[in-house]
This record gives structure tokens, C-alpha cells and sequence, in this order.
């Protein structure tokens, strides 16, 4: 079984992207994958701040607790899907941070990318933005992409989702993330 685990953007009060996190999360665990929310408002990771490179860490212990156990969770899992709002044209600190705190742990896996936004933009400049960073693991982007925006058109204040044409969306992007990750984990089996 594939660990696809969803990866929570914002740690802002009243987040918008918190609603289309628990909904992927939902459908990934419906289409019988393993997964969890990260959510770094629960599980809070200093700035990078340790005195080496994060893969010195991978092969020891990390210095931060919820480092390790952001570390442990990337380890385990098959792909990731980011689920995030876009800030000033780019992702938020929250992401680069996390990315910052590993290397070997995303080393060969596959990202699916969701963007939330306000905007008419529905997180598209985040998304291209991520995706050169991700690629800097030797991990892979997914082509297809979900960008939810205006975000009010999606969800309600409750987080009901308000548009079912968004399950389309999201079946496509769990089928390409499941195959890349079959294949990348099929890879990794092979060193």
C-alpha cells in the first residue's frame, strides 16, 4: 500500500487551504492509500537552524524533535501531496522551511501540487515556483495539478465542499502521483 502523505501549507488562523487539505486527505485514504494531514501548526518546526546539512541528520538524529518526526514522516511515505495557499507570487515560508529541514527523505518520490487561493491565480505561481525545489531531491512533480481558487467557490466556511467537479480534478492527480510513486519506489528498491 502507498503513503501519500498531505502536506498542510498554512499555519495561519481562519486558513483557507485547511478544508481542501482534509478533503484530499480524505480521498486518497478512500482510494485505498495510507495518509495523514502534516500540519506544522501541531507539529511546529523551528527554522532551519542545525549547525550541518540536514543529511548529516537523516543518518543520525535530528537536533529538534518535531524535525525527526517530520523526518520519520517523509521517510515513510511513497509521494506527498502539498496542499497550500499562495503568498506574494511564490509558496509559503511554512513549505520551505519543512522541504529545508530533509534531502534524503524526498529523494526520489513523487509531489502532487495543490494551490489555494483568494484569487483568480487559484495558487498557480506557488505551484511553479515549488516545483524547481522539488526537483532539486531527484524527486518528480506531477504534471497535473489541482488549483482551487476562488476558494470560497469550493468550499463553504464549514468546509463543505461546494463544487463536485473537484473530485475529477483530484482523481487525476492521485492516479498520475500513484504510478510515478509505484515506479520511483520500484527505483529505490533497486539501489
Amino acid at each position: 500500500m502507498l503513503n501519500i502523505p498531505v502536506i498542510l501549507g498554512s499555519v495561519r488562523e481562519g486558513r483557507k487551504s485547511e478544508a481542501p487539505a482534509r478533503y484530499i486527505l480524505e480521498k486518497i485514504q478512500a482510494a485505498g492509500y495510507a495518509s495523514q494531514l502534516v500540519d506544522f501548526k501541531t507539529m511546529p518546526l523551528p527554522f532551519y537552524n542545525a549547525p550541518t546539512v540536514p543529511v548529516v541528520y537523516f543518518k543520525t538524529q535530528y537536533p529538534d524533535a518535531n524535525a525527526q518526526k517530520w523526518s520519520d514522516i517523509a521517510r515513510a511515505a511513497d509521494a506527498f501531496v502539498i496542499v497550500s495557499p499562495e503568498y506574494n507570487h511564490g509558496y509559503t515560508a511554512i513549505i520551505k522551511n519543512a522541504l529545508d529541514w530533509g534531502y534524503l527523505e524526498f529523494e526520489k518520490k513523487a509531489f502532487g501540487l495543490v494551490g489555494v487561493s483568494n484569487g483568480t491565480a487559484s495558487g498557480a505561481r506557488m505551484i511553479e515556483n515549488l516545483r524547481p525545489i522539488i526537483e532539486n531531491f531527484g524527486a518528480v512533480a506531477m504534471r497535473e495539478t489541482i488549483m482551487i481558487g476562488p476558494v470560497e467557490k469550493y468550499f463553504d466556511d464549514n468546509g463543505k465542499l461546494l463544487d463536485p467537479g473537484l473530485d475529477k480534478k483530484i482523481e487525476g492527480l492521485l492516479k498520475s502521483l500513484a504510478w510515478w510513486a509505484e515506479a520511483l519506489k520500484r527505483a529505490r528498491e533497486q539501489k
